[in-house]
């Protein structure tokens, strides 16, 4: 923006094809150069009012009121939205300014709601976030109608699509406990309350993995890494945080399981069925399906944790007792369905 009071010719150039009805027009056949020229005019116009209207209000109601004193004085993150929200008003003027349009600055303050929150819809859209995150009938139903874990649930919706962080968390677990406080009457909600709940509702979410992986892993995977500050201790130096995993270990222990198990039961029953002896069947095929883990199953597990479930499922079929026991019960299993 110009020091100076008096307007560019960018800007008197804007409003002369405002007035005329021919900016929209003349912006969409323009070349480049001109085209550059235009908006160049169009922000010295639209800035002082997407601060005014938008910006400083906003900046207020969060507490940065050094941010809400002036444009120059905007930090990096605040100075981001005020691009997008300009952005947004630009693209709306560019488009709808078809009109002879006089009073450009009150046609652009009427504009100016509507099109910061198709630019924030859009924006999200982008991320692969839903643009009016809703919580879902069947997720309702999961959550057993709580309220508050509907609450949530939209929250988390609306989280995943912005591009705010909250600091060296995934979760802004913070606000959600002063939510939680006020939305429950539980006056003594902490993060970790707050922090159950979510993992109550992602729960409820991953009971459908591909709505789960379009609406909330690949949007959250767009998001800004989360900041970590290492903490000082005595003990010497900090540890490094837990990566995060969006599905937890226990989870991806289980769908791991369930595909070997189904990819033996598919090869038993087809050998046994070409006339093999069930007896040399059962234990070749356990030891073959479920001895091979991938190579990349146990990097996200910290060094010492505990055995996985898949490689508790190792230890039990090279135990010769045990696997005897396993496979007298698959071959009565096998014969009861040809019984059937």
């Amino acid at each position: 923006m110009p020091d100076t009071e008096k307007p560019s010719a960018e800007a008197e150039e804007v409003r002369r094809l405002a007035a005329e009805g021919a900016l929209a027009g003349r912006y969409r056949e323009g070349l480049p150069g001109e085209r550059w020229r235009l908006r160049s005019g169009a922000v010295e116009i639209a800035a002082p009012l997407v601060f005014q209207r938008v910006t400083r209000p906003v900046e207020l109601k969060r507490g940065h009121y050094r941010c809400a004193s002036g444009l120059p004085r905007l930090a990096d993150s605040c100075l981001d939205r005020f691009h997008d929200d300009l952005d947004a008003v630009l693209d709306s003027l560019f488009s709808y300014a078809r009109v002879p349009v006089v009073n450009l600055d009150g046609w652009l303050s009427m504009q100016i709601p509507r099109a910061v929150v198709d630019g924030y819809r859009r924006r999200r859209g982008q991320r692969g976030a839903q643009q009016r995150p809703r919580v879902a009938a069947w997720l309702e139903a999961a959550l057993g109608h709580d309220p508050w874990l509907a609450l949530l649930a939209r929250a988390i919706l609306d989280w995943v699509g912005t591009d705010a962080t909250a600091g060296g968390s995934v979760w802004p677990l913070a606000a959600w406990a002063e939510l939680r406080a006020a939305v429950t009457g539980d006056h003594a909600s902490n993060e970790a309350a707050a922090g159950r709940d979510v993992e109550t509702v992602l729960a409820a979410m991953r009971q459908r993995a591909a709505w789960y992986e379009k609406n909330i892993d690949l949007p959250l995977g767009r998001k800004p890494a989360p900041l970590w500050f290492p903490a000082a201790t005595e003990a010497g130096p900090p540890a490094e945080p837990e990566p995060f995993v969006p599905v937890p270990p226990s989870e991806q222990d289980e769908a791991l399981l369930q595909q070997l198990a189904t990819a033996a039961i598919e090869l038993i029953t087809s050998r046994i069925d070409s006339g093999e002896d069930p007896a040399e069947v059962v234990p070749g095929v356990l030891g073959t399906v479920f001895g091979p883990v991938p190579a990349s199953h146990s990097l996200n597990r910290p060094p010492g944790a505990p055995d996985s479930d898949s490689e508790q499922v190792i230890t039990l079929i090279s135990d010769p007792v045990r696997l005897a026991e396993v496979t007298t019960m698959i071959i009565k299993l096998m014969a009861d369905r040809d019984e059937r």
